[in-house]
């Protein structure tokens, strides 16, 4: 299957890209990464291993990602969102991190792709501040469950960077649009909701969960047998 990773193109956080990347290229599903501008995208230096002050220092998964060049060209060149042919997409998944909130919502190109890939009846997947994208969707999200990073994980990071360190917030844009949001217990922990074709991930604790929950929505089937 073909698909399409949309990233902000102000920061991004590199495990919600690099995470679903590994799980669905083993899988040899084809996959492109576009934005807004296009271009050159940059992740957040926090979720860089390789940052002095590195809130992913043991991210082995992103690690392996920027050790293979042409893996690293991919963040180079990233096409233009509004230019992508998204009827030759499967499924599209949405990357998070605090840019998503500042250029992925509001915003008409997202809207339009997402509108497609449910119109569709594609597979649609948000994770951490990326699910603020579903905000630009209520008509569609309206009574469905899903998450996302919650607004006490948001919280938590003003305590570091000041309050209102991005526009707008996931948990309460998510939940104005009629979305039943749902959460782990404690911040920080792994949650994923699977809603029909919907697939949602909380924060960036929860991104390989996410993208092996979503390699079976995409197989049709889970290939764990518990016995």
């Amino acid at each position: 299957m073909k698909i399409l990773f949309i990233a902000s193109s102000k920061t991004f956080w590199l495990a919600e890209l690099t995470h679903p990347y590994w799980n669905f290229s083993e899988r040899e599903h084809e996959i492109v990464i576009a934005s807004p501008q296009g271009g050159k995208i940059n992740p957040d230096p926090s979720s860089d291993p390789y940052f002095k002050d590195s809130w992913e220092k043991e991210d082995i998964v992103s690690k392996g990602f920027l050790s293979d060049p042409k893996l690293v060209a991919l963040l180079e060149n990233t096409q233009v969102l509004n230019e992508v042919d998204l009827e030759s997409f499967d499924a599209v998944h949405v990357v998070g991190g605090g840019g998503a909130a500042v250029d992925l919502y509001p915003n008409d190109e997202v809207k339009k792709a997402l509108e497609h890939f449910w119109n569709a009846d594609k597979f649609v997947g948000t994770i951490c501040h990326g699910s603020i994208a579903l905000g630009n969707i209520p008509d569609l999200v309206k009574g469905k469950a899903a998450t996302g990073f919650s607004r006490a994980e948001d919280a938590m990071i003003e305590e570091v960077f000041g309050a209102n360190f991005i526009p707008n917030f996931p948990q309460p844009i998510m939940e104005e649009a009629g979305i039943i949001y749902e959460k782990a217990a404690e911040p920080y922990h792994v949650h994923v909701v699977v809603t029909g074709k919907l697939i949602t991930g909380q924060n960036q604790q929860s991104a390989t969960e996410y993208a092996v929950a979503y390699n079976h929505l995409l197989a049709g089937e889970s290939p764990v047998v518990y016995k």
